[in-house]
């Protein structure tokens, strides 16, 4: 049935859609219409007049008008006629669209408010908070700026022609931590998600301190990403998935049984062809599988212990529960790798795995408006974990070079700036500080004067206190200054 809404509801979700992470209009419409119904339309309530025809079905889909007209009814005291339903529709709609206006005026314009004031109403409306705040990886095709330095110029994140990909050094205590939480949270006020990979369990619960709790929930609060640690927790995909022909779930294993040997080094060819072999034979490959198969072939050693390891610990789900990468990256993520200890191989090549299967789903994003659009930003903690060896850098040189242009630019963080610098020859030799987009330093008096020519573009005769860093942008001169800091600044 078709029915008219104003120009101002036309208007409103036009804007503000894609801002409060809802998929598409059609659901910020739902939203609005399930609201009014829930909350009644006031008898002083005049909507304006008419300004573009639709059809309830593209508002509802093909399950929810019968619901819908069922409501109006009830609404109505009585069974509504055609015409009669066409102008409660429109009543409703449109009063539904002007409260969703005001709930977004009332939370400053901040989609993660919106959401929080919306879910409090509750009601009928849950579903559709639910459909808003959790769709499938939005695009965001509008300029993404961060201030980094509390003085300096921002750094358009998404500029087209750029790489999107950002290196943090510095030594323990002098503000790192706190500048990438509140970059974190500047990225989720303009609706941007992440992944975090928190090494050291920088976002950990600690009841000792009441200080790091209040921050810690202000940082939750603030982003809504989801916190897991592991061993406690799982991380709810598969890495592993059997290729569709015979050919390509041998290029599935052997890709898995490189990945496994290099973040292993004890691992040899032997044991290499051992796990590709094993995995090959798998009709649903996870974790329990390929090590149940390992065993079953004998295979004991380095190629068990260390997928066994991961199997124990449960860090994957296995391949009956897994959700799909969409699923799972429906909002930012905070992983904890904690629990772990000192154990960097697991680490490693837990992140390994991770990063692997994202690049599964990369497909590249047309530039609009000199705008790259963004999916999520994906920011390694200990970055240095991955990229000591020239195999182990693949993985982030490629996300680098490539996965800005489908919407997942990297960010790396480590202690020391020279720890970016992979060496190797041609193609294997990848420096991350000179192939960034931005660069934040924290400590430069660690490197060397041709270390410092080469990362920070010019050697530095100053000792920077605690929050003070060097800020070096692509084709800029670099400028030294006070960062951000999230106890400080909190996002704002």
């Amino acid at each position: 049935m078709q029915f008219s809404i104003s120009e101002e509801s036309r208007n409103f979700i036009e804007k503000v859609y894609a801002k409060v992470q809802a998929e598409n209009k059609a659901i910020l419409g739902r939203a609005g219409l399930f609201l009014a119904l829930n909350e009644g339309v006031p008898d002083s309530f005049s909507p304006e007049s008419d300004g573009v025809t639709m059809r309830d079905d593209t508002i509802l889909g093909d399950e929810l008008p019968l619901l819908v007209r069922a409501a109006m009814n009830h609404r109505a005291g009585k069974t509504l006629t055609d015409e009669e339903y066409r102008k409660y529709f429109k009543r409703y709609f449109d009063f539904g669209c002007h409260r969703l206006r005001q709930i977004w005026e009332d939370s400053g314009e901040d989609w993660i408010k919106f959401i929080s004031l919306l879910s409090e109403l509750g009601g009928n409306n849950a579903h559709f908070v639910e459909e808003i705040g959790n769709s499938n990886i939005p695009i965001t095709d509008v300029p993404v700026k961060l201030q980094i330095l509390r003085t300096a110029e921002s750094w358009l994140v998404n500029a087209s022609g750029g790489n999107g990909l950002m290196v943090v050094s510095g030594k323990p205590g002098r503000g790192k931590t706190q500048l990438v939480l509140d970059l974190l949270v500047q990225l989720s006020r303009q609706g941007v998600r992440f992944l975090f990979f928190d090494m050291k369990g920088e976002l950990g619960i600690n009841n000792t301190s009441q200080e790091q709790m209040t921050e810690r929930n202000a940082f939750f609060q603030k982003t809504q990403a989801n916190y897991t640690q592991l061993i406690t927790d799982s991380i709810p995909i598969n890495p592993f998935l059997r290729g569709v022909t015979e050919p390509e779930n041998a290029q599935i294993a052997t890709e898995v049984a490189s990945l496994v040997k290099c973040f292993a080094s004890q691992l040899g060819a032997i044991q290499e062809n051992d796990i590709r072999d094993a995995y090959q034979e798998l009709s649903s490959p996870d974790f329990p599988s390929l090590v149940e198969q390992l065993q079953q072939r004998s295979t004991k050693g380095v190629s068990q212990s260390i997928l066994k390891k991961i199997n124990d610990f449960k860090l994957f789900a296995d391949s009956s529960t897994a959700k799909t990468v969409a699923q799972w990256l429906n909002r930012s993520q905070v992983i904890d790798f904690k629990k772990l200890g000192s154990d960097n191989e697991t680490k490693s090549l837990a992140v390994a795995f991770i990063l692997n299967t994202i690049m599964r789903e990369l497909k590249q994003l047309p530039v609009k408006n000199n705008i790259q659009p963004l999916k999520m930003v994906l920011f390694i903690d200990e970055a240095h974990l991955l990229l000591p060896k020239e195999g182990k850098s693949g993985l982030l040189a490629t996300l680098a070079r490539q996965g800005r242009s489908s919407g997942f630019p990297i960010w790396l963080a480590s202690q020391d700036a020279d720890a970016f610098l992979v060496t190797g020859t041609g193609k294997t030799q990848t420096d991350f500080s000179e192939l960034a987009d931005c660069g934040v330093h924290f400590s430069p008096e660690t490197l060397s004067e041709s270390q410092q020519k080469k990362i920070l573009g010019k050697p530095i005769y100053k000792t920077f206190s605690e929050g003070e860093a060097l800020l070096r942008l692509r084709n800029s001169e670099p400028c030294i200054g006070t960062v951000r800091q999230f106890w400080r600044d909190e996002g704002n």
